[in-house]
């Protein structure tokens, strides 16, 4: 069996778990749809890999070998092909673009819904299936040069369609929601459209009124139900919002892109100067020794912690 129909059948299976009225499909509609772009990437791999190379392209290991006029060839070596990351660096390589930041969430999302989320819905996996949609439909007309409906064939292809739009419609209506109200950063506002719902992965999240400040509505997810008031949920969008950054700090030693806001001990964006919470804006350059107040120092603010610690010891 092609690599290609195990990808089309993949996708087909994983759309035909959706439709399902059992909500135990959920979990495998994730995980099909997503295995299905995967073995789509691959292919486009194999396409370009040397007729004589063993696929070397999609093979997590690649050995150079001398033919018999001493010619160096590269080979694919074993069954075990590339995983994700392996695909990203070698599309890079080969100028092959896709939205990995989509990619990203489709596959963080079949994470999470595999570990986390306990509330699962036909409405929650629509944003999976809306993101699939695009990366499918584009990957397919651009890079293998086919028609999608046609490949896919058209029972699959309407409910890609209809999903979409249905998420897309409900989107963009939460979106014109959100943008109504006053944000005290329009990061903030940028991390709430961005945000999935905690308990079942839906990204339909609505407001409780359509204007005013934001900091004085409730927020419920159109998927689960869930509903926290904004300083409740101001911390876990901006945190998940900032989650890469985060990890960057751990990893790098770059600094936390969030602090403790001195202020109201709420969520503080430091490059953007502002606390998420309570839109408190505090100094950052030390008034004593003029040195910049990192984030971890912020509770000593107007002062940098080596400061306050001497003022503090002084007394």
């Amino acid at each position: 069996m092609s690599i290609l129909k195990n990808a089309i059948d993949s996708i087909a299976i994983g759309l035909e778990d959706y439709s399902s009225p059992d909500q135990r499909r959920m979990i495998s509609c994730t995980r099909n749809v997503f295995a299905g772009i995967l073995l789509l990437f691959k292919y486009k791999l194999s396409l370009l890999s040397s007729p004589d190379s063993d696929e070397a392209l999609i093979k997590q290991q690649v050995l150079p070998v001398l033919d018999e006029s001493a010619h160096l060839e590269w080979k694919g070596k074993g069954k075990k092909t590339v995983d994700v990351q392996g695909i990203k660096e070698r599309f890079e390589s080969l100028n092959i673009n896709v939205d990995w930041k989509r990619i990203d969430k489709i596959n963080s999302f079949r994470n999470d819904i595999e570990h986390y989320f306990s509330n699962l819905k036909h409405e929650a996996i629509q944003s999976l299936i809306s993101n699939s949609f695009v990366i499918i439909n584009d990957f397919i007309r651009k890079y293998l040069n086919e028609d999608p409906k046609k490949l896919l064939g058209g029972e699959a292809w309407a409910v890609l369609i209809e999903v979409n739009e249905v998420y897309e419609k409900e989107k963009a209506a939460c979106s014109i929601a959100l943008q109504a109200l006053e944000f005290f950063d329009d990061e903030i506002l940028n991390a709430f459209e961005s945000y999935f719902c905690g308990e079942c992965g839906s990204g339909l999240i609505m407001p409780s009124t359509r204007e005013g400040e934001a900091v004085r509505a409730n927020y419920t997810c159109k998927s689960c139900g869930k509903t926290l008031p904004y300083e409740e949920m101001v911390r876990e969008v901006v945190t998940g919002y900032f989650s890469h950054e985060i990890y960057l700090s751990y990893t790098d030693g770059e600094d936390s892109p969030l602090a403790d806001c001195p202020e109201c001990s709420g969520i503080y964006m430091y490059a953007q100067g502002i606390c998420a919470s309570c839109g408190h804006t505090a100094e950052r350059e030390c008034q004593r020794c003029f040195s910049a107040i990192l984030p971890e120092e912020l509770f000593a603010e107007p002062f940098c912690g080596y400061c306050e610690h001497v003022m503090f010891k002084d007394n």
